[in-house]
């Protein structure tokens, strides 16, 4: 009999996973698949509709398809190679790996920059850098909407370009994470990512994000070793978020601090904000993009430095 190519087990599990994600997102995007002659390390391009008119509101996904993920901890490791992590660096829109557990009908994602931006930048003396994928960032088929961080980081970063070919080492987002190194302080993980998007979100969605339980008045209150988190309610709705840095307690009321390195640490680039007032132990930022004013501050003497986002005092 004449010889054949044959499709490998891989094959058939990345082309069954790269279908499933596909049918799920294409209920809240147009779904635009990358010829695979033309895939340099991304499957899909994405746009984000509102019903049935298009945003203009672009990302990118890769796929890895897995008959079952392995978990580690609390990630899936997905080793990336430098080049295609590059090529995602370029992009003018943001890319998320999307693990596809095709057993059990789970996807999770994970933002590869925000981690990159964390490391020292002799990854890229490498050949690949192992990616986690975080699993409380996971989501079924049955999803009533994209999952709200990543809509949170598309607004963020969409309308971001690279400039003369580097994005991470020209954005202010990545001078800012390396600053925060000075302080002993790393890019903050789920669900201190981004704190911004839980302004305006009820506090059922919120507690359900965060991971998180409401109390008696409403407030939610997440804490880790690093950061503690307050939701504050009014009504039904969150409308103030702050953060405490717990490392850089004790802090003196009359020592200066670098905001932007901090504002990094949430992975918040200070250059889609107005610095607006500036004062030893408190600075003050609007957020014109989504009307927010956010203060970095320390609240009294001997006080972690902390991050306060509100909607009530935008341009007061």
């Amino acid at each position: 009999m004449t010889e054949l190519p044959k499709r490998s087990k891989s094959q058939k599990i990345g082309v069954s996973a790269a279908d499933l994600l596909s049918s799920v997102f294409v209920e809240f995007c147009n779904v635009i698949p990358v010829p695979q002659e033309r895939d340099f390390g991304i499957d899909f391009i994405c746009e984000i509709m509102r019903g049935e008119h298009p945003t203009g509101k672009l990302f990118n996904i890769q796929c890895k398809g897995k008959e079952e993920a392995k978990v580690e901890g609390d990630s899936i490791t997905i080793p990336i190679k430098v080049t295609t992590l590059n090529y995602w660096l370029l992009q003018p829109n943001p890319t998320f790996l999307i693990v596809v557990d095709g057993k059990n009908g789970l996807f999770y994602w994970s933002f590869p920059q925000d981690f990159l931006g964390s490391l020292n930048k002799s990854w890229q003396e490498q050949n690949t850098v192992s990616i986690p994928v975080p699993v409380q960032n996971c989501f079924e088929q049955d999803i009533n909407d994209l999952p709200t961080q990543l809509v949170s980081i598309v607004n963020s970063h969409a309308s971001a370009t690279p400039r003369n070919g580097d994005y991470l080492g020209t954005l202010t987002l990545g001078d800012a994470i390396d600053r925060a190194t000075d302080y002993g302080l790393y890019v903050l993980r789920t669900p201190f990512h981004r704190p911004f998007q839980y302004m305006g979100m009820s506090i059922a969605d919120a507690a359900s994000t965060v991971g998180g339980q409401p109390n008696q008045v409403g407030n939610i209150i997440v804490e880790s070793d690093q950061a503690h988190m307050l939701l504050e309610a009014e009504g039904n709705f969150v409308n103030y978020v702050d953060i405490e840095l717990k490392k850089t307690a004790p802090w003196s009321q009359s020592r200066p601090f670098d905001s932007a390195a901090i504002l990094g640490v949430l992975s918040i680039n200070p250059a889609e904000l107005e610095l607006a007032h500036k004062q030893t132990h408190f600075h003050t930022y609007y957020d014109h993009k989504r009307r927010l004013k956010i203060g970095v501050s320390r609240q009294y003497e001997g006080a972690p430095l902390s991050v306060g986002f509100s909607s009530k005092y935008y341009r007061a």
